[in-house]
């Protein structure tokens, strides 16, 4: 019985020094970090703080994200002071972050911003966390919107606030939600109106117009709009980044528009009110002479003449 516990004892011991070991993977690799320099995993003790400090980061190296989380919260639990919070609590978000888990890196990032406030890593993680929010905007655009509030919320007179303001536009953009795109892009220019983002959200409003109202089709109202606000950034910025797009925006909204004037003089075809036809076919060609619907209007026009359903 005793040689039993004593077996037993033994293989329980060296089953703990196994699960404290740094993973095989590791093994035989001279791993580098900016923190650490040339680290041999295989000579690091996972019973000395720092060591195994050294060892989490060699994980992250080694794209052992999930590994190196669980040394880093195990560090975490068992020094909750001291030295070892701060690079733990930041290299636990950069874990997540590297392994694609944003909304779990956003939350880390914001851990650490609760923990350690206005530490020498602050302004850093806000960086890191509005760049979290950028990259889960590809994907998520509507959920990114949190992350970018929160960042404002941290420094709303900071450098990433207008930045995070326009990213919050571009988000509704996205998700097709283009009144609330709208409003957001509008709220930056009347908080940061001399910010450099000010030209961009200035474009990006009539351009939000200009998509819903092609979703929509209804009314012109909005169509007019946007083209006014494209006219207006043209004014503004007749030599900026977005000026050819401008021009070329006005063109396809003159096309929309003279295309519906186009639909409505038809409609009046079809119920035989060839008069009311000819004045928005003349509308057309009067106002969208470079639009493909100005020469369709012409041949209507011309066709009409020769079946004398108008007056020449």
């Amino acid at each position: 019985m005793l040689t039993d516990y004593r077996k037993n004892i033994k293989l329980a011991f060296f089953i703990g020094i196994i699960l404290l070991l740094p993973s095989t993977n590791l093994y035989g690799k001279m791993l580098w970090n900016k923190d650490t320099g040339w680290v041999d995993p295989a000579t690091l003790n996972p019973r000395i703080p720092d060591q195994r400090l050294k060892l989490a980061l060699a994980m992250m190296v080694d794209r052992q994200y999930d590994s190196a989380v669980k040394e880093f919260q195990g560090l975490l639990d068992k020094y909750p002071e001291g030295d070892m919070v701060e690079p733990c609590l930041y290299n636990i978000a950069q874990a997540y972050f590297l392994a694609g888990k944003y909304k779990k890196a956003f939350d880390a990032y914001e851990i650490f911003l609760e923990r350690l406030p206005g530490t020498r890593l602050s302004g850093l993680v806000l960086e890191k966390e509005f760049q979290t929010g950028v990259t889960l905007m590809e994907s998520k655009p509507t959920a990114s919107v949190e992350i970018f509030e929160k960042v404002m919320d941290h420094n709303p007179k900071g450098p990433l606030a207008p930045e995070s303001q326009v990213k919050i536009g571009d988000a509704y953009f996205l998700a097709m939600e283009y009144e609330t795109a709208e409003e957001t892009y509008r709220k930056l220019l009347e908080n940061y109106p001399k910010s450099e983002w000010a030209p961009y959200a200035m474009f990006r409003i009539p351009l939000t117009m200009l998509n819903l109202e092609i979703m929509r089709e209804r009314d012109m109202s909005k169509l007019w709009k946007a083209r006014e606000g494209f006219e207006e950034y043209l004014a503004n910025y007749p030599t900026g980044s977005f000026a050819e797009e401008a021009k070329n925006k006005i063109h396809e909204i003159d096309e929309l528009i003279a295309q519906r004037q186009y639909n409505v003089a038809e409609f009046y075809l079809r119920k035989k009110h060839p008069q009311a036809a000819l004045d928005h076919f003349e509308g057309v060609i009067s106002r969208f002479s470079t639009t493909t619907w100005a020469e369709k209007s012409r041949e209507q026009i011309d066709f009409l003449k020769k079946i004398n359903a108008i007056k020449k």
